[in-house]
């Protein structure tokens, strides 16, 4: 990868906790450069929705080397090992030394709304509750310390999704501080970015069957309809973990909570360890 003056920011997951919407308010900066698609696994292997360029840099056409200082994306699969083995040495293999935001949640709520949105988003999408990775990926310990055994510690933030829903705002601000910027400009409101569909509707019906060339043919207001009364007939639940698959969660992930609250102080305590 040819040298660049530009430095690297990435928020490297966990998927389901907030990640879209700290990417969302971290391009507000006028130092960040916005990547071409939030999420474009460059260095991940085995991510379907992986966005094919042929140079990193191409991600980012907009940047201003008199204006930007960093670009910034935003691949959860970054932290999917074991599913993703090979992302560290990728991206350590490409020369780089990004700044690392790493963002954590309730295992319980993560795992529950990482299946609630692969659910509803992905048609041939069929695993369980538990399924594979379900549990890897709130693994956070183990995901953080795989990539600390290529980059210093010193160049990762761990946030708490649980600060980021309540204070935005303030959990921005420390993202700043670690990249050594100011504070972005004031926004009239910090909307959640991503939210997983909560409804049962006919547009997931019709891109579960791949209609998606009926689905654009269909006026909005029309389909805005048609989504209400589908919802009313039949509302979508989301599935729970079990008592016994949350004592499962509990039993593996104990020994990694642990560390996680001692090296990087997240109060897992609040999470029920």
């Amino acid at each position: 990868m040819e040298d660049s003056p530009r430095k690297v920011a990435m928020i490297i997951g966990a998927m389901k906790c907030g990640t879209s919407s700290l990417y969302d308010y971290l391009i507000d900066h006028p130092a960040i450069a916005a990547c071409i698609r939030k999420e474009p696994e460059f260095f991940s292997e085995n991510q379907g929705h992986k966005f094919p360029v042929d140079d990193y840099w191409d991600l980012w056409p907009d940047f201003d080397p008199a204006v930007h200082t960093y670009v910034l994306e935003a691949s959860t699969g970054y932290t999917k090992y074991p599913a993703e083995p090979n992302v560290v040495a990728n991206v350590a293999a490409a020369g780089l030394a990004p700044k690392f935001i790493y963002v954590v949640r309730n295992p319980i709520q993560r795992i529950e709304s990482h299946y609630h949105h692969m659910n509803t988003a992905n048609s041939t999408w069929r695993n369980t509750l538990l399924g594979p990775g379900m549990i890897e990926v709130s693994n956070y310990f183990l995901q953080l310390q795989r990539w600390q055994e290529k980059f210093p510690r010193d160049d990762f933030l761990v946030l708490d999704f649980a600060d980021l829903a309540a204070d935005p705002r303030a959990v921005v601000g420390r993202a700043c501080a670690f990249l050594g910027l100011s504070d972005p400009p004031e926004r009239e409101s910090y909307d959640v970015q991503n939210r997983a569909q909560s409804r049962r509707s006919l547009t997931t019906v019709l891109r579960r069957h791949n209609m998606n060339r009926t689905l654009r043919a269909i006026p909005q207001p029309v389909m805005d309809a048609a989504n209400e009364l589908v919802h009313r007939v039949r509302p979508l639940k989301k599935k729970r973990l079990s008592t016994a698959q949350r004592d499962q969660v509990f039993t593996a992930l104990a020994p990694d909570m642990k560390r996680l609250s001692e090296e990087y102080g997240i109060d897992v305590s609040r999470w029920g360890f």
